[in-house]
């Protein structure tokens, strides 16, 4: 793969992760047999590549696979609050609040791996609480599908962390394979207690979304930003990702119309928490520049 076409690839993925949201929107199934159908077809077409690719299976360590298995857990709370999040609200709301990704990374990850706080992180991610609250003053019909949406954006930020310890020693692929897995066992699991099997079967229109969402949204395109960081640096990739918010704005516009049109102070306010992601990108981007810089003996 070249390197216009992976980015190309890049963007054309970003769009799709995007579309995620909408995706969301169109299926009328609740949050939990929604995601219980994602992760079951996403992990059936990871498996599936997998097998195309001829990957080995990973030799995992009995503490490493119970870990990956319950960062799975994580996974499922991750897309149950998100999806809750979009029905409880609009699309531009969950995606802009899930922004706030980076403000929750900046305080669990020295945690995790047992190192200093950033201050510039601890800066940025009170830089997005105020974007937040500007957000929330301006609309709080919204206020239920806004905290759901900040407990998916913790929850992807935990998952996130731990999986790059998890990465260290396992493909994302297999660590991704897995995790699916997990989440689709214990949905299963959760919805065989509660009695919410009855509302599990998709009808004919939401199986086909579904199949978009799982295939498409999930595995194809998980599975193309692998091979895109094998061209592209890690910060290109991350930056390109850093989009997804805008472009899943844009597109809920374009196809729900009116329903998805906020007032003003709220993209105001998404566009301070957006805006976090990129300062903390560029900052992190110019301090790696000056480190790797040549130091001068006079």
């Amino acid at each position: 793969m070249r390197s216009l076409q992976a980015q190309i690839s890049l963007h054309a993925t970003v769009v799709v992760f995007g579309f995620t949201g909408v995706l969301g929107k169109l299926i009328t199934l609740s949050a939990v047999p929604l995601v219980f159908w994602r992760t079951l077809i996403g992990a059936a077409g990871l498996y599936l590549w997998m097998l195309l690719r001829k990957g080995q299976r990973p030799i995992l360590s009995p503490k490493e696979r119970l870990g990956i298995i319950g960062t799975g857990l994580l996974v499922a709370i991750h897309w149950v609050t998100f999806f809750g999040a979009i029905k409880a609200s609009t699309v531009s709301l969950a995606l802009a609040v899930m922004a706030t990704v980076p403000m929750f990374v900046a305080f669990i990850e020295p945690l995790i791996k047992r190192r200093r706080l950033d201050l510039r992180e601890v800066f940025l991610g009170l830089l997005a609480v105020g974007g937040l609250w500007w957000m929330y003053r301006v609309d709080v019909d919204y206020g239920y599908g806004m905290v759901l949406a900040l407990v998916s954006a913790f929850c992807a930020a935990l998952f996130g962390t731990l999986n790059s310890v998890w990465g260290k020693s396992v493909t994302s692929l297999a660590v991704s394979r897995i995790e699916l897995i997990s989440a689709s066992v214990s949905l299963a699991c959760w919805m065989a207690i509660s009695g919410q099997w009855d509302g599990v079967v998709p009808s004919a229109s939401d199986a086909g979304w579904l199949l978009l969402l799982g295939l498409v949204a999930t595995s194809l395109a998980f599975a193309i930003t692998v091979e895109v960081m094998k061209v592209l640096s890690p910060f290109t990739v991350a930056m390109a990702i850093n989009l997804e918010p805008i472009y899943a704005i844009v597109l809920a516009i374009f196809i729900f119309g009116e329903e998805e049109i906020m007032p003003p102070g709220f993209y105001a306010g998404a566009a301070i928490l957006i805006s976090t992601v990129f300062l903390d990108a560029w900052l992190k981007r110019k301090r790696n520049v000056n480190r790797s810089a040549p130091v001068s003996r006079g």
